[in-house]
């Protein structure tokens, strides 16, 4: 799975939200949730916003602002990177490019004055901020730009994240085939030495792991999601060993009794499983 891109602006909102939290008494561990509740993100989601991974929209910086009762010009910083920002204020708008419009933020300054000619204009129509390249016409009330913002939409993280960990390479791509076709992100992790490593760079919102791994079982990989950063994530077990003997009942009742883990048989009834997963999300 490739890793999201970083842009500076994004890490250092990430870095002030994240420092705002803290003067708020929200402990490190908490943010995340936090962050979560405020924006109604999932949890990998407001991992990653939290991490600079993920961009950073203007409405999503002033809720968080706003939550928590102090002003969203502290969490850009971008005034404090060029002097000629100053005064300016970050808005939501259209960026027209030819036939294009662009969602984008831009950095509204002072209005325009008789014969200047800046690259960038915006002005109000139908109570929404416009920018275009400033072409000679005539705008009312137009302000100069200092800078625009354009993100490229990412749709992946707009989706739950679901780790599909199997050692039948077969398997684990079938089933993250049909949880992407189902509205979830899902990434096939081949063993648990690979899955155990994920976990330490990416929390998942939920997790599909096969019950036996040769002679290991998935126990301690529960265990392991349980202490993550995510510990309330979705856990279902599957497994088609239990009428060979090879995979023991009493063990798989101790997790789900103890972890708070689905147990399904394998083949595994897709719809259905995808169906008590998206339940079980919509309860965090």
């Amino acid at each position: 799975m490739p890793n999201d891109a970083q842009s500076p602006d994004s890490v250092a909102v990430a870095e002030r939200v994240r420092e705002l939290m803290s003067r708020h008494g929200i402990a490190k561990r908490q943010q995340t949730s936090e962050l979560c509740r405020i924006l109604d993100l999932s949890f990998s989601q407001g991992h990653r916003k939290l991490r600079g991974n993920s961009p950073w929209t203007l409405s999503q910086i002033r809720k968080v602002a706003e939550v928590f009762g102090e002003p969203a010009a502290q969490l850009f910083g971008a005034q404090t990177l060029d002097p000629g920002m100053v005064g300016a204020t970050a808005q939501e708008a259209t960026f027209s490019v030819g036939p294009l419009e662009l969602a984008c933020t831009a950095w509204v300054g002072a209005p325009i004055e008789p014969g200047s000619r800046p690259e960038f204009i915006a002005w109000v129509k139908h109570d929404q901020w416009r920018v275009v390249r400033c072409d000679g016409a005539l705008y009312q009330n137009a302000f100069e730009v200092h800078k625009i913002e354009i993100y490229p939409r990412r749709a992946e993280n707009d989706k739950s994240l679901i780790a599909v960990v199997d050692d039948d390479h077969a398997s684990a791509d079938n089933l993250r085939d049909y949880l992407e076709r189902s509205g979830f992100a899902a990434v096939a992790i081949y063993g648990l030495a690979a899955f155990n490593e994920s976990l330490q760079t990416q929390v998942f919102d939920g997790v599909v792991i096969d019950w036996l791994f040769g002679n290991q079982t998935s126990a301690q990989a529960i265990r392991a999601v349980r202490a993550s950063e995510n510990p309330d994530a979705p856990i279902f077990v599957l497994t088609g060993e239990l009428l060979t003997g090879k995979a023991s009942e009493s063990e798989i009742s101790e997790m789900m009794r103890t972890f708070d883990v689905a147990c399904y048989e394998k083949p595994a009834r897709m719809a259905i499983l995808v169906a008590d997963l998206s339940k079980r999300l919509r309860r965090l």
